[in-house]
């Protein structure tokens, strides 16, 4: 199996080194990929790259054919309020990007295509009791869940109209190491947060920025994904990837105590209130149609960020100076 995985970032890198693990090559296509990153993340050559825009539809599919791929998995993409601050380019890269990827699938004959979504397509408003299944209401007017949203529904349009494999993917709030050019404004508190337990220094958590939520680390993701690209004929198209756990910035601040017992953790702001959690995502069906079941729970996921991160420092001291 021959995977192209568009966007060499957090979730592309993880995958990619899954893949990589397991003894295939995959291909990353991006339009300026961090050669450094990846080779941290996914090794030294270990996956081919492609620096290409994803909005070049003959590029794209130069690439399908030039390196056989049978499997595509889109995470490229804007993130958050990086889609509002230029909304042209911000609609463009994730809709637009979305259509050449469908196209470039149906004209090649790509086997299957997987569709990183989001959990924040969930319409909230509308959902009265928890846990969130895959069939509860999407929606919203925030412009990133507006693409997001709109991307599946091309996923849908395309699989009615001419066959295509599809699976969608819906991670939680995804966290671990990346460059974060994306725009993932969880991903960057959480690695301030790692970095903080790492230094040992008491410092103070907001809880404005680190709100009740579905934290998921990358590397459970990059399992789902996997998952998702191998499952013979899915009962469904939409899979829920998360841990199935919503946390507080009192949970967070009690993880990073017992990580570091002598660290001095406060917490303070409004985050929606303590007392108040969001549903948490249902994973019954990625658990039994997929086979996905998280392996790092917050605490596991954070000491094993910590060390890559305390790994990476070793080499440069770089990473302490912002």
């Amino acid at each position: 199996m021959t995977v192209l995985i568009t966007g060499a970032g957090l979730l592309g890198c993880h995958l990619a080194k899954r893949l990589a693990d397991q003894g295939s090559q995959p291909l990353l296509y991006d339009v300026s990929p961090n050669r450094e990153y990846i080779q941290k993340i996914v090794g030294k050559d270990k996956a081919a790259v492609v620096a290409a825009d994803l909005r070049d539809l003959p590029a794209l599919i130069n690439a399908l054919k030039e390196f056989k791929v049978d499997t595509l998995v889109h995470t490229a993409g804007l993130i958050g309020k990086r889609v509002a601050e230029n909304s042209y380019t911000g609609t463009t890269n994730n809709i637009l990007g979305t259509i050449n990827v469908l196209e470039a699938v149906r004209l090649h004959g790509v086997r299957r295509v997987v569709y990183v979504s989001t959990f924040g397509v969930y319409d909230r408003a509308k959902i009265k009791e928890g846990p969130v299944r895959e069939d509860h209401p999407i929606g919203g007017h925030n412009l990133y869940t507006t693409t997001k949203v709109c991307s599946e529904h091309l996923v849908h349009a395309y699989v009615s109209l001419y066959k295509l494999d599809a699976v969608i993917i819906r991670p939680a709030g995804v966290f671990g190491r990346g460059h974060y050019v994306g725009g993932s404004t969880v991903g960057m508190v959480m690695r301030d947060l790692a970095l903080n337990i790492i230094k040992g220094q008491p410092f103070t958590l907001d809880a404005r920025s680190y709100f009740a939520n579905e934290y998921v680390y990358a590397k459970d993701v990059a399992l789902a994904l996997d998952l998702a690209c191998k499952v013979k004929e899915p009962k469904q198209r939409i899979y829920n990837a998360g841990s199935g756990v919503v946390t507080t910035a009192s949970d967070l601040a009690q993880v990073a105590r017992e990580l570091a017992p002598k660290l001095e953790v406060k917490v303070v702001g409004d985050g929606g209130g303590e007392g108040h959690k969001e549903f948490p995502l249902d994973l019954s069906r990625s658990q039994s149609e997929l086979g996905y079941s998280p392996q790092f729970p917050m605490k596991k996921a954070l000491q094993d960020y910590m060390e890559e991160l305390w790994g990476e420092a070793q080499s440069s001291a770089a990473i302490f100076s912002s």
